[in-house]
């Protein structure tokens, strides 16, 4: 199955030192572009009009649940994917609290949908909290991993990806320790790992 960025919001702002080397941003920057959230109408048929089914990673390089970004915007994107059961749809964001928050108040989260958070060093562990407490399945996303993770609790997790980083102006190192630390653990605890993230290679 093919996959696609949904691109229904595009800019963002700094929040973690995750952020630093951002592809978009950089990008907007290098253009002298606005790199304000912004919310794109225009492209919430997109699912709709693509009959072919497809995985579509949302807003990537950006996040659906920015605090420019309203909460009847995210609903109209709920209600799209709701409707387009054939495809797939990754939600993956650093605001975990707008998220969790959002879900128990306005979001009902399909089967077609994963909600998911990043988390690259062991001061954001407590992302997969309010993970936790979203009704749908769960995804967390290790990375860029910028310093170790530590001891992980990752019950009702259902998928974990790990990344280094290899982008941007100043990447970070990662150590192979730090990423062996979340493979083993994910194991153990049976949570799912994408071994497509690894990049050993890259690590001295």
């Amino acid at each position: 199955m093919s996959s696609i960025n949904w691109m229904i919001v595009s800019g963002c702002e700094r929040l973690s030192p995750g952020c630093d080397n951002c592809t978009s941003y950089w990008e907007y920057k290098k253009l002298g572009l606005d790199y304000h959230p912004v919310e794109h109408n225009d492209k919430l048929l997109e699912p709709i009009v693509n009959k072919v089914p497809t995985v579509y990673t949302v807003a990537v390089g950006s996040d659906l649940f920015h605090e420019a970004v309203t909460s009847t915007f995210i609903k109209d994107v709920f209600k799209i994917m709701r409707k387009a059961t054939w495809h797939q749809f990754e939600i993956v964001t650093k605001r975990a609290e707008r998220m969790e928050y959002l879900s128990s108040k306005q979001l009902k989260w399909p089967d077609n949908v994963v909600a998911g958070v990043v988390v690259e060093d062991s001061r954001y562990k407590w992302r997969i909290d309010c993970l936790r407490k979203v009704k749908a399945k769960r995804l967390i996303s290790f990375g860029p991993i910028i310093g170790p993770i530590g001891k992980l609790n990752l019950s009702g997790i259902d998928f974990a990806g790990v990344a280094l980083e290899y982008w941007g102006p100043n990447p970070h190192e990662t150590k192979k320790e730090w990423v062996d630390e979340v493979d083993t653990q994910c194991k153990d605890q049976g949570v799912s790992i994408s071994e497509d993230h690894y990049l050993y290679k890259e690590i001295s």
